[in-house]
């Protein structure tokens, strides 16, 4: 399983090739490890604080949707939003059987390919018609690329948080313009990848652009 996630995270092979396996791995998680396990990932503790501070801004429209594969993410924002449903979701098919209901009244589309992150961010555009200026995807493998170029070429911010080479050279070959609306997030060997940083990030850019604090 690394060497095929290894593949996929560099660009080697596609999603969708990982997926079946991804899903048999799943398979005997309960919501209970889940939680537990997510928790444990240094990027928890970053993915819940920025939840928050978007959530509780008085000077910025609140709702918020987001997409996600990833254990950290999903368990965050489950959490976050238990009792007070303002988001709309795409997530891997992977986890969605973990989910109440309720839960899953706010998910908009599964994500099984690469492109389908594109597709979720059109999805979430017409939806909710955001300041466009203010749309972000972030992302730090190959299977990110293609949503982190859409929200760029949209007029919004793709941030490569942490992102492995294959990420890098990939972004380095886009156009100027498009690069200047991408912000490579790098982290020295010795500093564990902070996700409260990203929440930095949002804060700043809506500073410069819509001259009001978050």
């Amino acid at each position: 399983m690394n060497i095929l996630m290894t593949s996929y995270t560099e660009g080697k092979c596609r999603f969708s090739d990982v997926l079946p396996r991804m899903k048999q791995l799943a398979a005997g998680i309960d919501r209970g490890r889940l939680e537990s396990y997510a928790q444990k990932m240094p990027l928890y503790p970053g993915v819940t604080k920025t939840l928050n501070d978007l959530t509780h801004s008085e000077n910025v429209d609140a709702r918020v949707a987001l997409s996600t594969t990833g254990f950290a993410g999903l368990v965050a924002l489950v959490n976050k939003f238990r009792h007070r449903f303002l988001l709309t979701v795409a997530a891997s098919p992977v986890l969605v059987h973990l989910l109440s209901e309720k839960e899953r009244s706010c998910l908009i589309r599964p994500i099984i390919d690469e492109e389908e992150k594109v597709r979720v961010i059109d999805d979430l555009v017409t939806r909710h018609r955001p300041n466009r200026r203010l749309l972000f995807h972030v992302g730090d493998t190959m299977g990110d690329f293609l949503a982190i170029k859409h929200a760029a070429e949209l007029g919004g911010i793709g941030v490569a948080f942490n992102p492995n080479e294959a990420l890098k050279a990939t972004i380095s070959k886009l156009s100027t313009t498009l690069r200047t609306r991408i912000c490579e997030m790098d982290f020295a060997s010795h500093e564990t990848p902070n996700y409260a940083k990203v929440g930095d990030l949002i804060r700043e850019t809506v500073w410069k652009r819509l001259g009001t604090k978050l």
